[in-house]
C-alpha cells in the first residue's frame, strides 16, 4: 500500500512550459532527480496502554493494523506523560499519582511489532497542566521522539510536569533533549487554549503546524505563522503534522470536525530508505512536505550542479536558480503558492516575553489555481542575491481560514549566494 501511494506522489507529469506559465526556462523540462524515497509518518499518535483519554480499541496492534491499511512508514506513539499515574493510579485519578515512571509502556510491544516497512517508534508527550479546571493559561504539550540510532529503552525517570500550575511548557524541551531526544511542539497554538504553548524556550527542534482536530483550523495558521517567524530570526526549526489519534477507528476522511484519524495529516520525510534510522535522520534533517491526505505536494530547487527539496540549502554562484512546485488534489479552492519570508516578515514577536504567538506577513512569490484531480507543473526561475527563503504551500482561495481542507506545505529551502 504504501508503495503505491509513493508512486502516486512521485508521478507528476511534467507540463510543457507554457502551460506552466514560465516563458524564461524552454531548456528546463526535465526536473533533477532527488535521491531517497517519500516515507508516509505520522509523529503524534495515543494508545490504550498509556493514555486515559485514549480508547481501549487503540492497543499497538490496532495501531499497527491501521497504519499498514493507510500506507504509512512509520508511527510514534506519544501516550501523555506521567503514564503509570494515568493508568495506573489506585483512585482513578492521575492527578493522586504525579511524576510516575517509566513514560514508554508501549515500547516492548512497538519493538516486536515494527517491521522493515512499519516502524514503531515510541515517545511521549509531555503534558503539564495549569488547573484541574483547564484554566486558559498555556503550558504546551512536547511530543519527544528518539533521535536516530538511539532508543529510550531503559529510561525509567518520570516526567516532572506536576504540580499543577508550577511546570513550563521549556521545562519539557529540556527534558526531551537531556533524555536524548527530538522535541516537536504539539499544537502550539490551538482553539483548546490551555494545551497551547507557552514560549517558554525556543531551543524546540519542531513545531506541529498541523495538528488532526477540526481539520487545518484558525490555530494550525497562527502555528504556522510562528514556524515562518522562527526561519526569519535564523531558527532553522522543521514543520510537521500528526493525527493527535485517540480513537483507531476514527475513519478518514473523518465524519465528525474533532475527529482525529491515524495519518491525518500526514508527514512525507524524503528518506534513503524506510528503515527506522533513515527516516528519522530524514525527518531530522528536515526533508519533510505536510499534507492533508487528499493533496500532495513537491518543491524542487535547482542550479547547474544540485538540485534540493525543503529542509536543505542551496549555495549557487548563479544569478539565477529554477524552482519547480508539482501538486494535485481533490479538495477545490485551492492555490499553488511559493512563499517568501525574510526578516521583513516578523517585525513585531514578542512571544519569548509576552507569550503571544507572532503574525507573520510573508510575501507569495507566485500563485496558481488548482484545478480539482488535475496535476500542476509549475516553473519558474528566480534571482539569488544574498541569501533567500522559500517554501512552497497549497493554500485555500478564501482568507481569513477557520476550517480548511487540502491544505499541504513543504519545509523551507534555504537559497545562498557564493561568489
Amino acid at each position: 500500500m504504501r508503495g503505491l501511494f509513493v508512486v502516486a506522489w512521485l508521478g507528476f507529469p511534467c507540463c510543457v512550459l507554457s502551460a506552466c506559465g514560465n516563458p524564461k526556462a524552454p531548456d528546463a523540462d526535465i526536473v533533477p532527480t532527488l535521491m531517497g524515497e517519500w516515507v508516509a509518518i505520522d509523529l503524534h499518535v495515543h494508545s490504550s496502554l498509556g493514555s486515559n483519554d485514549a480508547g481501549e480499541e487503540s492497543t499497538v496492534a490496532a495501531i499497527v493494523d491501521m497504519a499498514r491499511s493507510r500506507g504509512l512508514g512509520l508511527v510514534a506513539i506519544t501516550d501523555h506523560s506521567n503514564s503509570a499515574g494515568s493508568m495506573d493510579c489506585e483512585t482513578g485519578d492521575v492527578e493522586d499519582c504525579p511524576n510516575q515512571g517509566p513514560e514508554f509502556p508501549s515500547s516492548q510491544e512497538a519493538d516486536a511489532l515494527s517491521m522493515p516497512d512499519l516502524s514503531i517508534v515510541t515517545g511521549v508527550e509531555i503534558s503539564p497542566a495549569a488547573s484541574l479546571d483547564m484554566s486558559l493559561d498555556p503550558r504546551g504539550h512536547i511530543g519527544c521522539t528518539p533521535e536516530a540510532g538511539h532508543s529510550f529503552s531503559g529510561l525509567t525517570s518520570p516526567v516532572i510536569d506536576r504540580p499543577l500550575g508550577e511546570v513550563r511548557g521549556g521545562a519539557g524541551v529540556d527534558w526531551c533533549h537531556e533524555v536524548g531526544g527530538w522535541a516537536v511542539v504539539n499544537h502550539p497554538v490551538t482553539l483548546a487554549a490551555w494545551v497551547a504553548y507557552d514560549w517558554t524556550s525556543d531551543a524546540y527542534d519542531a513545531l506541529e503546524v498541523f495538528n488532526g482536530s477540526a481539520s487545518f483550523d484558525e490555530g494550525d495558521t497562527r502555528s504556522l505563522d510562528a514556524w515562518m517567524c522562527d526561519w526569519a530570526e535564523g531558527r532553522t526549526v522543521v514543520p510537521v503534522g500528526g493525527s493527535d489519534c485517540h480513537l483507531v477507528d476514527t475513519a478518514f476522511p473523518p465524519e465528525g470536525l474533532l475527529d482525529q484519524a491515524l495519518g491525518s495529516p500526514t508527514t512525507w520525510v524524503l528518506a534513503e530508505s524506510p528503515a527506522r534510522d533513515h527516516v528519522l535522520a530524514a525527518l531530522h534533517d528536515g526533508k519533510v512536505v505536510i499534507s492533508d491526505r487528499r493533496s500532495k505536494l513537491r518543491l524542487v530547487v535547482w542550479d547547474q550542479n544540485t538540485a534540493v527539496t525543503g529542509g536543505q540549502i542551496l549555495s549557487t554562484a548563479q544569478r539565477e536558480v529554477d524552482v519547480r512546485v508539482s501538486a494535485t488534489t481533490e479538495i477545490p479552492g485551492m492555490l499553488l503558492q511559493i512563499v517568501e519570508v525574510s526578516a521583513e516578515t516578523c517585525p513585531n514577536d514578542t512571544r519569548f516575553t509576552d507569550g503571544v504567538a507572532p503574525t507573520a506577513t510573508p510575501v507569495i512569490v507566485s500563485s496558481q489555481a488548482l484545478p480539482v484531480d488535475t496535476p500542476l507543473d509549475y516553473h519558474t526561475r528566480l534571482a539569488v542575491d544574498g541569501e533567500r527563503l522559500l517554501f512552497a504551500r497549497l493554500w485555500p482561495d478564501t482568507e481569513p481560514i477557520l476550517f480548511a481542507d487540502g491544505v499541504a506545505l513543504t519545509n523551507m529551502v534555504r537559497l545562498k549566494e557564493v561568489q
